[in-house]
C-alpha cells in the first residue's frame, strides 16, 4: 500500500479523498497507519503526546499535527473537534494509544487499575463520543477503528490491569456499534498479539522462546497491524461492525504461550 498505488487502491478501498484522525500517529503502529492511509489518498490529522514527533510525521505526510495528552479531561474531545473542523468533517477515527501496566493479577491495586483505564480506555470513550456527535451533526456515517490487545481477549500473565482495560474497550466497541449502526457508523477493534516495536524490544533469547510457541513462529510487524487497521476502516469491511479482530499469528489458540512465569503464585 504505497503512495504509488494510491489512486486505484485507494479508490477500491473507498479511502481516496476521505479524512481521518489517527490518535498516536506520530510513532510506532500509529505512524505506520498514518503513512498507509496517506498513501491511499486520505487527508490526515495526527495526535501525539510528543509534539515534535507529531510534527515530524505530519510534515512528511502533509497532515495536521496536534500535540495533546489525551488522558487529560476534555483533551480528546477538543482535539477531535479541531481535527473535524479543519479537515471539513472526519470520515475515519483510528486510536492506537495504549500501554501495558505490568503486575501479577493478585497484586493489582485500585490505583494501578485506574491508571490502566486512563491510558487504555477512557480517552477512547471521549474520542468516540465526540466523533459520533460530529458525524451525526454533519449527517454522514464513518468508521471507528480502535487498537486493543490480545491481552483483552485471553489471559496474559503479568498484564491483568492492562488486559482488564482492553477487555473494557472490546465490550465498549460492541455496544457502541449497536447504537451507532443506524447512523451509518461502524465501530471495530483490532487486537494484536505481540508486535515488534522499539518500545517492547526484548533480548534474543526471550524473543525466540515466545515466538517458538506462536503457530506462525514470529511476532507481528507494525505494518501488518497497520494493514489490518486500514482494511477494517475501509469500504472493504463495509459490513463489519462490533467486532474484535484478533491478529496474533495464532498465539491465542495455544496454551504454551500463556504459561505463567515460574515465580507466579
Amino acid at each position: 500500500m504505497s503512495a504509488a498505488g494510491a489512486g486505484p487502491v485507494g479508490a477500491v478501498l473507498g479511502l481516496d479523498g476521505k479524512a481521518a484522525l489517527v490518535v498516536g500517529g506520530g510513532f510506532g503502529i500509529g505512524r505506520a497507519v498514518a503513512r498507509m492511509l496517506s498513501g491511499l489518498g486520505v487527508r490526515l490529522a495526527l495526535i501525539d503526546l510528543d509534539g515534535v514527533r507529531a510534527a515530524a510525521t505530519a510534515a512528511e505526510l502533509g497532515a495536521l499535527a496536534i500535540q495533546a495528552d489525551v488522558r487529560e479531561p476534555g483533551a480528546a474531545r477538543a482535539a477531535l473537534l479541531r481535527s473535524d473542523e479543519q479537515l471539513g468533517g472526519l470520515d475515519i477515527l483510528v486510536n492506537v494509544v495504549g500501554r501495558g501496566a505490568a503486575a501479577p493479577a493478585a497484586e493489582v491495586s485500585a490505583e494501578l487499575q485506574r491508571e490502566a483505564l486512563e491510558t487504555n480506555f477512557l480517552h477512547h470513550v471521549e474520542f468516540c463520543s465526540a466523533f459520533a456527535a460530529a458525524a451525526r451533526t454533519r449527517g454522514r456515517g464513518g468508521a471507528i477503528t480502535l487498537v486493543s490487545s490480545l491481552a483483552g481477549v485471553v489471559p496474559f500473565p503479568g498484564q491483568a490491569a492492562y488486559g482488564a482495560a482492553k477487555a473494557a474497550l472490546n465490550s465498549y466497541t460492541a455496544n457502541l456499534a449497536v447504537e451507532l449502526g443506524p447512523h451509518g457508523i461502524r465501530v471495530n477493534t483490532v487486537a494484536p498479539g505481540i508486535v515488534r516495536t522499539d518500545r517492547n524490544a526484548r533480548d534474543g533469547d526471550t524473543d525466540h522462546e515466545l515466538a517458538a510457541v506462536i503457530p506462525l513462529g514470529r511476532f507481528a510487524e507494525q505494518d501488518e497491524v497497520a494493514t489490518m487497521v486500514v482494511v477494517v476502516s475501509s469500504a472493504a469491511a463495509s459490513y463489519l461492525t462490533g467486532q474484535t479482530v484478533v491478529l496474533d499469528g495464532g498465539a491465542g489458540m495455544t496454551t504454551g504461550f500463556w504459561r505463567p512465569p515460574p515465580d507466579s503464585p
